[in-house]
Parts: C-alpha cells; structure tokens; sequence
C-alpha cells in the first residue's frame, strides 16, 4: 500500500466527507436539507480551523466564526449550539471516519504477513492525517480545551490507534517475528508520538522535500530495527555493567 493507492480507494472528495458529517449529526442540526447542510458545515469547519490555527479555538468566539463564514449567528445555531458542542463534533467525526477507513482497509488487506499488518496501520494513520491534515491538527492541538466529561473522545482516540498496534505486535511476537524484550504496550506508546510529527511538524519534512511514502518508509526502516534486532540494546547494557 502506498499514497497513491490509498488516495484512489479512500480518499474521500469534500462533499464526499461533509456529506458523512451531516450524517453522523443530523438529528442534532435543526437543517434537514442535506443539500444545504453539506455546503453550511463545510463553511463553518474549514473557517473553524483557520481561525483556530491562527488564535487558538480557546480564544475563538462565535461571533468571530459568524463573521469569518458570514453565516448569521442565527444560522450557525441551527447546526451548532455552542463551540463545546463543535469541538466535540470535530472529535467524534474522525474518530468515527479513522475507524471506518481503517476497517475497510484492514478488510481489503486481511491476507498480508504480521510485518504487514503493522506497516498498514501505521500507513493508514499517517495517509489518514495528511489527507485530513486540519482534522487532525485541530484535534491533536484543541484536545486539552474539551470539558473534563469530553474528554473521552479524544481518549478514545489515541486508545483505538494504540489497540491496532498492540495486537500486531503482539501477533509479531506470537509467532517471534519481533522481540519481545519490551512489551507490545510500551513499543506501541513509543511509536505513536513519531507518526504525530507528520501532521504536527509538517513544515519540517516539506522544506526537506520527504514525501509522505518516505516518512512511512523511514518510520518503518526505524520501528523494525528496533522490533526484530534488539541485541544491540542487550550489547549495551551489558557494557554499562
């Protein structure tokens, strides 16, 4: 699997994905017309990151977002009620299309090897986060400023990533095709925070020209080092004593 073959069969087109959001919600919006909806959410999501990112979703007032969409505050009532429920909107969604995508593929690839499955859950994340790159900024960046009762979705978030690796590197074990000198928790906690780089510090890899293909291949080169040759870090502590 690489980028160009996830973006053919999974990449959704902006319609594509607001027509989802509408319909995860629509009990909540008092607009029924999808047609109208899709147009209005979109609007009001793309201006929601662009003033978080500039200010903060913290210091953001709806005010501000009606002014930026130059949809009355009226109007932004009719799918939002306050910016507590519009984070949480944000949340919920790409937990529930994360969650979806990564069902399909694990579907469709449900042949491959242990070192496989690894590699395609880490690709579908990284793949996932650029393709829906302000998604996953503002969830990432905005997670802190969720209600003490919200902050679960974002929990659930990080534990759902963090199952999938967990079980393939159990399996990998399993069968001794990785080490098991750490256990499949504590490697899986390690490898979380280096596919955050991608989206989090994106600038760096643009100004040094690393294709997302190459992020996941380098993550790959470093994680399976690790996984299958652990005798260096046995070499090591043995010279520390």
């Amino acid at each position: 699997m690489d980028y160009a073959w996830f973006c053919k069969k999974h990449q959704l087109s902006n319609r594509e994905l607001f027509s989802e959001f509408f319909d995860l919600f629509v009990d909540t919006f008092e607009v029924k017309s999808k047609k109208i909806a899709v147009d209005k959410l979109k609007t009001i999501i793309t201006a929601t990151f662009k003033l978080s990112a500039s200010q903060s979703f913290a210091s953001m007032s709806l005010r501000q977002l009606s002014d930026e969409t130059r949809i009355s505050m009226g109007g932004l009532y009719a799918y939002i009620k306050n910016k507590q429920q519009l984070s949480l909107f944000i949340h919920q969604f790409l937990n529930h299309h994360a969650e979806k995508t990564f069902k399909k593929i694990e579907s469709s690839l449900s042949e491959d090897s242990a070192e496989n499955t690894l590699e395609n859950i880490i690709k579908t994340h990284v793949y996932l986060s650029e393709t829906l790159h302000p998604w996953f900024f503002f969830a990432f960046m905005e997670s802190k400023n969720l209600d003490k009762s919200m902050k679960k979705y974002a929990i659930e978030s990080e534990l759902m990533m963090e199952s999938k690796l967990i079980k393939a590197i159990e399996q990998g074990q399993q069968l001794e095709i990785y080490s098991s000198i750490l256990s499949a928790e504590t490697i899986a906690a390690h490898i979380k925070p280096l596919l955050h780089d991608w989206y989090l510090k994106r600038w760096k890899y643009k100004q040094r020209n690393i294709s997302v293909d190459e992020f996941c291949y380098s993550i790959m080169i470093f994680i399976n080092r690790g996984l299958i040759s652990p005798h260096t870090l046995i070499e090591h502590d043995e010279n520390d004593e």
